[in-house]
């Protein structure tokens, strides 16, 4: 599939049919993201690839223990909800991340400690990196008849997902890719025309 083809073809994918993937073809969506470009080619991310069914059942065991707890709702057993809905598709991709501190940051940290704030805070080159990781995996699980999504709503729970994952500082959990064969594709949102997201000067 053509890169342009492939970068319209995908889309948030929220209903997955049961069917394993093999890993294989988990590994090529790794290796995709792994030449994504990093700040200092720090190439500072890995993923867990979770297939287990216990496993992904006690993820979402938690998630849905926090979120009823924030919420102060019940979360129904058959529900999937904008923070479970990875326990619905046959692999959940744990997204782990390490801090990046380039010579830029340790001056900054050093001499001028509000630049250094923002840069670490707003700007934050390690975390675009890990972003360029994760666009790359889901292009690639595209490419290969894969449904992704994205997701950042289980990360309510994230020390308690980092502790049933073993993940420990100063990695962090960041995201969660929920991939799977397609079993429904929403409408495709539109998007803006590039002339209107694009200024020339």
């Amino acid at each position: 599939m053509d890169v342009f083809e492939t970068m319209k073809a995908r889309q948030s994918i929220r209903k997955f049919r049961k069917e394993p993937i093999p890993k294989e073809h988990i590994l090529r969506m790794a290796e995709a993201a792994s030449w994504a470009p990093t700040a200092g080619n720090s190439q500072n991310f890995r993923f867990i690839a979770v297939q287990e069914r216990e496993t992904i059942t006690r993820m979402r065991g938690i998630v849905d223990e926090i979120e009823s707890r924030v919420t102060g709702g019940e979360i129904s057993a058959g529900k999937a909800t904008y923070h479970n809905l990875f326990a619905f598709a046959p692999a959940v991709i744990c997204v782990v991340g390490a801090p990046y501190e380039s010579a830029t940051d340790r001056l900054l940290r050093e001499k001028d400690p509000e630049r250094y704030k923002a840069r670490r805070f707003q700007v934050n080159p390690g975390l675009q990196g890990i972003s360029a990781g994760i666009t790359q995996f889901i292009l690639a699980a595209c490419a290969l008849g894969y449904g992704t999504c994205w997701m950042t709503g289980p990360l309510i729970a994230k020390p308690e997902l980092e502790s049933a994952l073993s993940i420990r500082y100063p990695e962090e959990l960041l995201a969660i890719i929920a991939v799977g064969k397609p079993d429904a594709a929403p409408p495709k949102p539109p998007r803006k025309a590039a002339s209107e997201i694009t200024t020339f000067r």
